[in-house]
């Protein structure tokens, strides 16, 4: 989030009227846990800091440090349930939330972060990620079978208005459920899910993307055959980076890939143990169990008609 200065300004008068420099110090060191007032500010360890400039010190460390949205939930924290047994109302609080809502933020209360208003705009960390940060993550691996064979077949611009409404099915699926595409080439890509039950909202989306491409095929596919894709997903903590390429060096999301790649059969989905033993016993019992070595290591989704 880029911090305008009127709000910069703003919660440095609100941290610097609601709490001693003890206590705004230690709500710092609750978001970077090194964090050294004294050294940032130059003051040497025997000397008092005043109030103000440690409020304006913080303030602007975490605008650089690109955790400012972090701090206003530690803000809010101490408003509402306190520290230590005592709650700090946080002056200018409300005034405070309404900026960053104007901004195209809005405060999700059951994760304790602000997020990305998707009315606004949504990007890759829904605005809350920092790189180099560890965060469990689901994910979705969606491949177009035979991309190769299809290119050469049919015309580019039936390709590519085939190929366009794949991508729309599964926006579809995955923005219902707060999920991100990561990355997409065309004939697939990469979703995550963070917020909610991100493994069941994975699933979820995995399935219904079956269930849409199934009925695509059977009423408005472009092309003279169907369109096949294999989909899988998984789960695992991953460090996040702006970088996609360093991405995808991360295990869990290269395991997704191999999933799809070796496990996955076309028009199916491919679940890992990690996202099936998330999953209602009921939902599992109307999956295929994959098995390798005698021992159950996927579950498999797909449409079975009956004759």
């Amino acid at each position: 989030m880029k911090v305008p200065s009127s709000l910069v300004s703003l919660t440095t008068r609100a941290v610097a009227e609601s709490m001693d420099v003890n206590v705004m110090t230690h709500v710092a060191k609750e978001i970077i846990p090194d964090y050294d007032l004294h050294e940032r500010t130059g003051f040497r360890e025997s000397m008092v800091i005043p109030q103000g400039t440690a409020a304006r010190q913080i303030v602007t460390d975490m605008v650089k440090s690109g955790l400012f949205l972090y701090f206003i939930t530690m803000l809010i924290q101490f408003h509402t349930v306190g520290w230590r047994g005592r709650v700090y109302p946080i002056l200018h609080l409300k005034e405070i939330i309404r900026e960053i809502n104007e901004a195209g933020y809005i405060y999700d209360p059951d994760n304790k972060l602000f997020v990305e208003d998707p009315a606004c705009h949504k990007t890759r960390n829904w605005g809350v990620l920092v790189p180099g940060r560890e965060y469990l993550l689901a994910f979705l691996r969606l491949d177009i079978v035979g991309n190769s064979q299809l290119v050469r077949k049919y015309p580019e611009d039936l390709i590519e208005s085939t190929y366009a409404d794949v991508r729309r099915i599964v926006e579809k699926a995955v923005d219902k459920r707060n999920g991100r595409i990561w990355s997409w080439e065309g004939d697939g890509g990469l979703i995550a899910f963070y917020f909610g039950n991100k493994i069941v909202m994975a699933a979820l989306s995995g399935m219904e993307i079956v269930n849409e491409l199934f009925m695509y095929n059977l009423l408005h596919c472009r092309l003279p055959e169907p369109v096949r894709a294999r989909v899988a997903a998984h789960a695992g903590i991953i460090e996040y980076s702006s970088d996609v390429e360093e991405l995808m060096k991360n295990d869990p999301i290269k395991e997704t890939i191999q999933i799809e790649s070796r496990f996955t059969k076309p028009n199916t989905l491919t679940i890992s143990t990690t996202i099936s033993s998330k999953l209602e016993g009921t939902i599992v019992k109307g999956l295929d169990p994959i098995k390798e070595d005698g021992r159950i290591t996927y579950y498999s989704y797909s449409i079975n008609l009956e004759q």
